[in-house]
């Protein structure tokens, strides 16, 4: 069975950083890539955010999060 990524609803915390966000910008809709799935924040430059939870694509749209900010 192939892997399938999780949909994401919300919208995603403004310090939320991936690779793929580089390699998108400037792309249509339609052009998109694929990034590698690594996320890390912008406040605290790792893989877990000032709450120490984990940084991800789902996680980071919990506006329930003390570190969520709207983007």
């Amino acid at each position: 069975m192939p892997y399938e990524l999780e949909v994401v609803r919300g919208e995603r915390c403004r310090h939320l950083l991936s690779k793929g966000m580089y390699i998108n910008a400037g792309l249509k809709p339609e052009e998109r890539t694929v990034g590698d799935g690594n996320f890390w924040c912008g406040q605290t430059q790792r893989i877990y955010g000032p709450d120490q939870g984990f940084c991800n694509g789902v996680d980071c749209t919990k506006t329930a999060r003390s570190c969520y900010e709207t983007p």
